[in-house]
């Protein structure tokens, strides 16, 4: 009797959406129509570049120092060892994990606005600490704590911007155009680490070394605040954080009773999400713990190409990303998409792992190389975005911020996980003959290691996930006939069950949403 009880509840809020006028597809008319339905803002633009540009910035700044090293070492700790650009790379990485929680939970229970106004600004103050740290006339000794000071204020936004992309897609988006807005938030970021590894070898010459009395590293910090300070000047242009009037289905039915922790438990204690979890894991950690040690290893090889494969590797991820976001809108075959891209990814792994066996001879080895990077960052970087809308689907109807946070906390805490993995098995004496005092030491042990790794995961995708696509599902039933609905579920409005039999793909989120009560 609850289960027949909750259902006819939730047919009731379902029953006047199903009798909208519908304009399109995704069930959008237009705001002067004067039509009752869903409608569509162009404010949704304003708030998705403000999320985009923070994220740019954020990235800029985290990467900023990583082709660096030795100049920045030299200006902030003179002639003492401090391995400023390392910690600096480090901090980042811990804050993110630290303030994780926060983000999700400010995010979801106290809007959007309040999400974007604390990382605009934890960002363009910590950038303006930073560049502080960069004169010349503040002390040697000094100039590390300001500097990571400022880092640690600016990888706080990070806890922000990082799940606000599907905050922002379910409120301000319609069904159809929910991934392309993920996916340009999310490639914000990979196009902020192109910039970090780029700009730096048109200002700085890579064999020379600076005094600490240099103006250089000042105007570099300088350029990245002015980057900060465009998407601060944005967040006060946005006037609400939910529209007026909702975007699609399941943004009309956008609540959850449910507190913030067992909305964390509900997410864990999803097999499928579990499942994305990993895949989420494997892709995220698995392409940027590669990329912070293959430089050491071209070296190795004798191949002198900085950071360009990793600026390539994002710039071309970015594209492929947004044509997968293109694909998922029109399709909405998450699974297979993050499939194909799991399958491929494993594939380059393989693939470079081999060729980088081989010396720098000729003039078309470095030209393999960037092919072979680019690959990686082509099948990698689209199962950011559309990982995180699956997980979305999945967990229907958790709040967006809690299940993309989930994702993107369990990545980031993988990513120490796949550090301390490398650096153990670069010690250790198997299989390979190696010198002990080079930098990368085993790193052919390593990679087989990374590519064990990028094998079980495309494995994993190909037998195991299987997800019910819970919010689109939702959003069918919103535009069908309540009678209709009701033979779905099973129940009529009398309380007593129906003789037809249904699958799980025809009960839907309705089914879902009842046993999630």
């Amino acid at each position: 009797m609850l289960r027949i009880e909750q259902t006819r509840k939730l047919l009731m809020e379902l029953e006047p959406h199903s009798r909208r006028n519908v304009a399109t597809r995704s069930s959008v008319v237009s705001e002067k129509s004067g039509e009752k339905g869903y409608i569509v803002y162009g404010d949704r633009w304003l708030i998705l570049s403000s999320c985009c540009f923070l994220a740019l910035s954020n990235a800029m700044q985290w990467f900023s120092y990583v082709t660096l090293t030795d100049q920045m070492d030299a200006f902030y700790c003179g002639k003492t060892e401090c391995r400023a650009a390392f910690m600096t790379n480090q901090i980042f990485q811990a804050v993110a994990v630290i303030t994780g929680l926060g983000g999700m939970y400010i995010t979801d229970y106290f809007g959007i606005w309040i999400s974007v106004i604390l990382g605009t600004s934890l960002n363009f103050f910590g950038s303006l600490i930073r560049l502080a740290s960069s004169l010349p006339q503040m002390e040697e000794s000094s100039r590390q704590y300001v500097l990571h000071s400022g880092s640690v204020m600016v990888a706080c936004a990070q806890a922000f911007f990082l799940v606000l992309p599907s905050k922002i897609a379910e409120l301000w988006f319609p069904d159809n155009q929910r991934s392309i807005a993920n996916v340009l938030s999310f490639v914000a970021n990979p196009a902020g680490v192109a910039l970090a590894t780029l700009v730096p070898s048109f200002i700085f010459q890579t064999q020379q070394q600076y005094s600490s009395k240099t103006w250089k590293i000042f105007y570099y910090n300088l350029g990245m605040s002015g980057l900060a300070l465009f998407p601060f000047i944005l967040c006060f242009f946005i006037r609400r954080s939910p529209p007026p009037t909702p975007a699609s289905a399941s943004s009309a039915h956008h609540s959850n009773p449910h507190s913030f922790f067992t909305q964390i438990w509900m997410s864990l204690s999803n097999t499928q999400f579990v499942v994305q979890m990993l895949l989420f894991a494997f892709s995220f950690a698995g392409l940027w713990g590669f990329m912070a040690i293959v430089t050491d290893i071209l070296l190795l090889q004798g191949y002198d190409l900085q950071g360009y494969p990793t600026a390539l590797c994002a710039i071309i991820g970015s594209i492929t990303s947004i044509l997968a976001g293109c694909l998922a809108d029109r399709t909405k075959k998450f699974k297979e998409i993050i499939r194909f891209c799991s399958i491929g990814f494993a594939l380059s792994a393989l693939t470079i792992r081999i060729y980088l066996r081989h010396m720098n001879s000729s003039w078309y080895d470095p030209v393999v190389i960037f092919v072979l990077c680019s690959l990686l960052g082509a099948f990698s970087i689209p199962q950011f975005p559309i990982g995180v809308e699956l997980g979305v689907e999945t967990t229907y109807p958790v709040q967006e911020a809690t299940s993309s946070g989930i994702l993107v906390l369990f990545g980031q805490l993988w990513m120490f996980v796949i550090y301390a993995i490398f650096e153990y098995g670069k010690l250790v004496k198997w299989f390979y003959t190696f010198k002990a005092d080079s930098t990368p030491a085993n790193w052919q042990f390593v990679l087989d290691i990374w590519c064990a790794l990028n094998i079980s995961a495309a494995i994993l995708s190909v037998l195991f996930l299987n997800p019910v696509y819970g919010r689109v599902e939702l959003e069918k039933s919103a535009l069908m006939p309540a009678n209709l609905i009701l033979q779905t579920v099973g129940v009529d409005l009398t309380g007593r069950r129906s003789r037809r039999n249904t699958t799980d793909y025809e009960t839907g989120t309705i089914a879902a949403k009842v046993e999630s009560n």
